[in-house]
């Protein structure tokens, strides 16, 4: 298949441009006029530069499209109603672009920040409730591109994605945040870390996006996917798993930090759905985290 893959620079994405060369696809990744993140692709990729903003322009012929671009994605731009607002555009836009271009499938990034606190097991049925803006863009983002890749004529997916780790993951995250104050020989300060989650490895996660792409899926009235591991436990437990194989006499602050139950996610996902489609995980917690570990350059990075 011809595939096209914006927001291809990002963590998810650039390891989706690897997953879908490999997989013997043709992938044309859109990425912003003079991306300084451009290098990050593997090679074999076709390159369009083109600002989400003028995804009207695009022009060619494909098969697949992935909109994974999504615009404030993290720290305080998540609550920045200009920035989240522009993003639900920006996908209505990706849809109208996938149709033009002749696109049969049509594949958005959702995110678990839709469901917001869902304490218990979450499947595709639950009932939506975000408590900041991006999880509310998204959710939006998903009712409106749905509704107009109706109007299209064109199949709409649309992935719910969790917690997604792995060497190359964007810094700022927990896991991060644990492995770069483990490797100086500190003590990470955390919350008490007594609920729910669930990871999924970046390899995993890309090969689930490339199974929604490929395949006539077999529920095609319901569009969401839970895309996560499926292997929930309390994230203390995760924590301490980190330390022990970074550095297992390290000291762990637990509560050093407040959460607030109102906007602490207790991620416990459902991926029925997804299994159904044949997805299995291959990288464990352990595998991942050693993975990361024993990565070439990854500790210089993380120590910046």
């Amino acid at each position: 298949m011809k595939v096209v893959i914006t927001g291809a620079t990002g963590f998810i994405g650039t390891a989706l441009c690897s997953e879908m060369i490999e997989a013997g696809h043709e992938v044309t990744a859109i990425i912003r006029p003079g991306s300084l993140k451009r290098e990050r692709l593997p090679k074999g990729v076709t390159v369009i530069e083109l600002e989400l903003n003028r995804l009207s322009e695009l022009e060619g012929k494909f098969d697949l499209f992935y909109h994974l671009a999504w615009n404030g994605s993290s720290g305080d731009d998540r609550n920045d109603f200009y920035i989240q607002n522009s993003n639900i555009v920006y996908t209505v836009e990706a849809v109208k672009a996938a149709k033009r271009c002749g696109c049969n499938k049509f594949i958005g990034a959702g995110s678990q920040a839709e469901y917001g606190v869902v304490k218990g097991v979450c499947t595709e049925e639950t009932n939506p409730k975000p408590f900041m803006l991006y999880g509310a863009a998204k959710l939006s983002a998903y009712h409106m591109a749905k509704i107009v890749a109706e109007q299209e004529g064109i199949s709409f997916v649309w992935p719910r994605i969790y917690s997604v780790y792995g060497v190359g993951e964007n810094q700022g995250t927990l896991i991060s945040y644990l492995i770069s104050t483990l490797l100086k020989g500190e003590s990470p300060e955390l919350t008490a870390c007594e609920n729910m989650w669930d990871y999924i490895y970046i390899t995993d996660c890309v090969k689930a996006l490339r199974l929604l792409g490929e395949k006539k899926l077999s529920d095609s009235g319901n569009y969401i996917y839970n895309i996560s591991r499926g292997s929930p436990r309390i994230l203390k437990d995760f924590v301490k798993e980190v330390r022990n194989i970074i550095d297992p006499n390290a000291e762990l602050k637990f509560g050093a930090k407040h959460s607030n139950a109102g906007t602490s996610y207790w991620l416990e996902p459902d991926v029925t759905k997804l299994m159904n489609e044949g997805f299995l995980p291959e990288v464990s917690f352990k595998q991942g985290i050693t993975e990361i570990k024993n990565h070439g350059g990854k500790k210089d990075e993380l120590l910046r």
